[in-house]
């Protein structure tokens, strides 16, 4: 029910406000403290892209302090996303339901962490309530409404101007990681099996050594579906246009029967099969050459695989700037109102012309067989 949105935003939004009455941390930091082997609980408890946009830190963290514990406070909605992480310690599954709340509250407080750290960019009252009651040495987190919750908060750059990965790594300040200091790439780790998942279809279809162009359907309902007239167009443009490059269509499973309309007059693209799990999803994302999709974690893999994309956006709120790819090649094609079907096919095929004049990869080989006339 979309009226009972602002409803919803109003009353967090109180609730924020309510708890700046109740909690306020200020503990300093002091000079010249040790970080290499602290305890650090990183909390990201929203959405899978969310925490694709969080592994730069890691990363970065371990990189620095190799000997440091790094948790993560993450949700039953994406805490798979850091399963094949080897640089996590743990991974606490917060449910949204009280009970799952006070039982992983407590067991997090016996961790002790030294460093408790909010990697949300805007107000959020669950992560508000997590730092609060996570017993944390220190926390730390972006300026903004909730930091009250802080000993230590770092300038929030511009929501407008400023990609959300360059947003958290100030974070790294307080460690003594400075931006200019760093790489800063996104990360996902594919498990063997789902790999050997991608390689049987690339078999089947013999589409080993092959670039292979990805098109993502999903979120298949709502505002950002694309149309099913306007990805059967796409298709007949990359056939007139890129014969030689063999297509796969992927799509979330509530949205096989979408996908199955949108191939039905090709039979000679690879439909991907149902993917169990969102490694086996990421699998299929890794052995693209390109990837055109909508704005889902799509991109965000398609970036940690430096894989070439293609992102239609809807951005109603112009003060927020687009999580387009970070660090890989892409065009993005952005519409400010609330339907991606208002996105011409034209704007699309143009965007992946553009793309597919560069030195496109092969993910699935490392020799490259040239596309066939």
């Amino acid at each position: 029910m979309e009226f009972l949105k602002p409803v919803e935003i109003g009353f967090r939004r109180f609730l924020v406000r309510l708890l700046g009455l109740l909690v306020h941390r200020s503990r300093p930091l002091p000079a010249g403290i040790d970080f290499s082997t602290r305890k650090y609980l990183f909390v990201r408890q929203d959405r899978i892209g969310d925490v694709l946009v969080s592994t730069p830190l890691i990363h970065a963290m371990k990189e620095r302090y190799p000997n440091a514990s790094i948790d993560f406070l993450l949700s039953s909605n994406n805490h798979f996303v850091l399963a094949n992480e080897p640089l996590v310690r743990k991974r606490w599954v917060y449910k949204k339901t009280a009970a799952s709340a006070v039982d992983i509250l407590r067991k997090i407080r016996r961790e002790h962490y030294d460093f408790v750290i909010d990697l949300m960019d805007n107000p959020s009252a669950t992560s508000t309530v997590l730092c609060a009651l996570a017993g944390g040495r220190w926390n730390v987190g972006l300026s903004k409404e909730n930091a009250y919750t802080y000993d230590i908060s770092v300038p929030l750059l511009s929501r407008r101007d400023t990609h959300i990965i360059d947003r958290l790594a100030m974070l790294l300040t307080v460690f003594g990681i400075g931006r200019d200091d760093l790489t800063l790439k996104v990360c996902y780790n594919v498990s063997s099996a789902s790999k050997e998942f991608a390689d049987g279809l690339l078999t089947e279809h013999k589409l080993l050594g092959r670039t292979l162009v990805g098109i993502n359907i999903s979120p298949g309902e709502g505002t950002r579906f694309w149309g099913v007239e306007n990805y059967q167009a796409l298709i007949r443009w990359l056939h007139k246009e890129h014969g030689g490059f063999p297509i796969m269509v992927l799509y979330q499973p509530s949205d096989v029967s979408v996908a199955e309309i949108i191939a039905q007059p090709f039979p000679e693209i690879v439909l991907s099969p149902e993917t169990k799990t969102f490694d086996q999803f990421a699998a299929l994302v890794q052995v693209l050459g390109i990837l055109i999709t909508p704005d889902t974690s799509a991109v965000h893999l398609a970036a940690a695989f430096s894989i070439p994309s293609v992102v239609m956006y809807v951005q109603s709120n112009k003060e927020l700037r687009i999580w387009e790819p970070y660090g890989s090649p892409s065009e993005t094609i952005v519409t400010d109102v609330d339907d991606l079907r208002r996105i011409p096919q034209t704007a699309v095929f143009q965007a992946v012309e553009r793309l597919m004049s560069l030195e496109l990869p092969s993910a699935n080989a490392q020799h490259v067989a040239p596309p066939t006339a």
